[in-house]
């Protein structure tokens, strides 16, 4: 999916020295302050260099738990917000998963680490063929990536174990939740763009979901459609 945006990363570049080695150690250690108590989670925070996810400009900012620009005048959460809904989804080894809002790719990378395949799907292509390069520079080969409308979700790969929306929603598509295998969980934050949001979790029962609230964040908003630029 490299495309003529995406800025070659060398695998020599992947290299986390010892100052970035000590400063993932204090994010981790800074988002288990923050309620982030899943110890692999944890564990990926600390091994995976999130400078390598944002423009140069910003790296030194990308070691502190704060949200991050990033190319098409789009936001990249703070560490925090990602790894608490990552937490909600109660992950395992096992499962498959889907991502919608590849973002920056940061994401996307701790879930690889932490489940046997992962489907992300970002509306810019820019963004998406950034991200496939970093997932090639830190020998990431688990991750299926698209460039689509996400909130239809990716029906032909259905059902998953696990959707997570790298955004908020004022409501989730019922096609995104049938996509879910059943005892799936989807992890959402609900609320407007610029109003009070609530991360959110549907459980598939039997005879419908369970819906529990976790708590209040603040997320992006996802924006329906696939970009016609960038």
């Amino acid at each position: 999916m490299a495309g003529r945006h995406a800025t070659l990363l060398r695998h020599a570049d992947c290299h986390i020295d010892d100052d970035e080695r000590m400063a993932l150690a204090r994010l981790a250690l800074t988002l288990s302050t923050k309620g982030l108590h899943d110890r692999r989670i944890l564990g990926a925070v600390e091994t995976l260099p999130r400078s390598l996810f944002v423009a140069s400009a910003h790296r030194l900012r990308s070691l502190e738990d704060r949200p991050i620009p990033i190319e098409c005048g789009q936001t990249a959460d703070a560490p925090s917000v990602i790894a608490l809904a990552l937490q909600a989804a109660e992950l395992l080894p096992e499962h498959r998963v889907l991502e919608i809002g590849t973002g920056s790719g940061w994401g996307t990378a701790l879930l690889a680490g932490l489940c046997t395949k992962v489907y992300t799907v970002e509306r810019f292509r820019t963004l998406a063929d950034l991200a496939f390069e970093r997932f090639s520079a830190l020998a990431i080969d688990n991750v299926v990536p698209s460039v689509h409308d996400g909130l239809e979700g990716f029906a032909r790969h259905a059902p998953f174990h696990r959707i997570l929306l790298a955004g908020a929603v004022e409501e989730v598509p019922r096609g995104l939740l049938e996509q879910l295998a059943p005892q799936g969980i989807l992890v959402a934050a609900i609320g407007p763009a610029r109003g009070p949001q609530t991360s959110m979790r549907w459980i598939r029962r039997e005879k419908g979901f369970d819906v529990e609230k976790i708590g209040p964040t603040r997320r992006v908003a996802l924006i329906s459609g696939r970009a016609t630029a960038l």
